[in-house]
């Protein structure tokens, strides 16, 4: 089954070790363009991977399982906190710069690697990766922020045990095929590479589930 799934967002996580040996991928679809008449953030849910979402006043905060894993029982997600404004951040980078702050107090052993740091399709995006190391858990992550004119959106791949390279590989090139487009500005209307972005709004369709929860 082929799902869309277009959202905003930002985000951190920390969690539990163990289970090297299993290798979340990323098992896309072919690539297909949705429609939306705002600016939003595309991306593509895996297949087999479906959203549990928590609205606020000030945000909705996304986790997309895999088959099997829940909130309250998982091991890798992807996760999307989505800021209804922009939160006074001025620049992509600024959430990369908080975010390793707090984490290189809260982790015993903290690595970051910064993989881009430029414009994407007219806004700010920074993207890195990072590992976070307690005496009881791994945690790794790949984390995408990007500053819209509106909103603030990032989107994360949440390991709670260290991945493979593979691993690495296969959701890094998931995550350059997200962005950020709005269709009402002629700068940020087409995606990153060049194509034209037809527009279908499918952020409050069947595909999220509300919910509240602890288990997060």
């Amino acid at each position: 089954m082929k799902s869309y799934f277009a959202i905003v967002g930002c985000l951190l996580i920390l969690s539990d070790a163990a289970l090297a040996q299993r290798g979340g991928g990323a098992d896309r679809p072919s690539p297909q363009l949705p429609d939306v008449d705002k600016e939003t953030m595309i991306l593509d849910i895996p297949d087999k991977w479906y959203p549990y979402s928590r609205r606020t006043d000030t945000m909705v905060d996304t986790y997309i399982f895999p088959t099997g894993q829940e909130p309250s029982d998982w091991d890798e997600t992807l996760r999307q906190e989505i800021f209804l404004s922009t939160a006074g951040v001025s620049e992509a980078r600024q959430v990369y710069q908080l975010r390793s702050d707090g984490n290189s107090e809260s982790c015993e052993t903290y690595d970051a690697e910064v993989l881009q740091d430029r414009e994407e399709n007219g806004y700010s995006m920074f993207y890195w990766k990072q590992v976070c190391e307690t005496a009881e858990q791994v945690v790794a992550s790949l984390n995408k922020a990007i500053l819209g004119s509106e909103q603030l959106y990032i989107l994360s791949k949440v390991w709670k045990y260290e991945p493979r390279d593979r691993d690495w590989e296969r959701w890094e090139a998931y995550f350059q095929e997200v962005y950020v487009c709005d269709p009402t500005q002629a700068e940020h209307a087409a995606g990153p590479f060049g194509r034209t972005v037809r527009w279908v709004d499918a952020v409050d369709s069947w595909l999220a589930r509300v919910f509240v929860s602890d288990g997060l």
